[in-house]
């Protein structure tokens, strides 16, 4: 009776899943917010310390770096702090979609330009 129907059984099973999504983004977010990456600028007198959901929690600075090359450098890290942070949280979402087995169209093209790798 219902022979061609494709995968329409599991159906169910993805609605399901589409469901679950807002709590599971929630408890993801709550995570992120206790998770942090570090970066610090190329001259390494620079060391910021971001959580995964931007929020900068510390800045290092050598205590005898002053000027202007002190502004790029905490440029420099604050940026590459904030990047790993948005990788990592990319990283996440896609490890909660793999582990709930939703086969999201264009999820890696969405996670590649939230990280600006695309």
């Amino acid at each position: 009776m219902f022979k061609g129907l494709g995968n329409l059984g599991n159906l169910a099973g993805l609605v399901g899943s589409f469901q679950e999504l807002p709590g599971k983004m929630q408890e993801l977010n709550e995570r992120m917010k206790s998770e942090s990456v570090t970066a610090t600028s190329g001259c390494q007198r620079v060391e910021v310390v971001m959580n995964g959901v931007g929020h900068v929690q510390s800045v290092r600075i050598d205590p005898e770096f002053v000027g202007a090359e002190l502004e790029e450098a905490v440029l420099e890290a604050t940026n590459a702090a904030g990047a790993a942070a948005k990788q990592m949280y990319a990283d996440a979402i896609s490890n909660m979609v793999s582990e709930m087995n939703l086969n999201v169209p264009g999820i890696d093209g969405m996670l590649a330009s939230l990280t600006g790798s695309k």
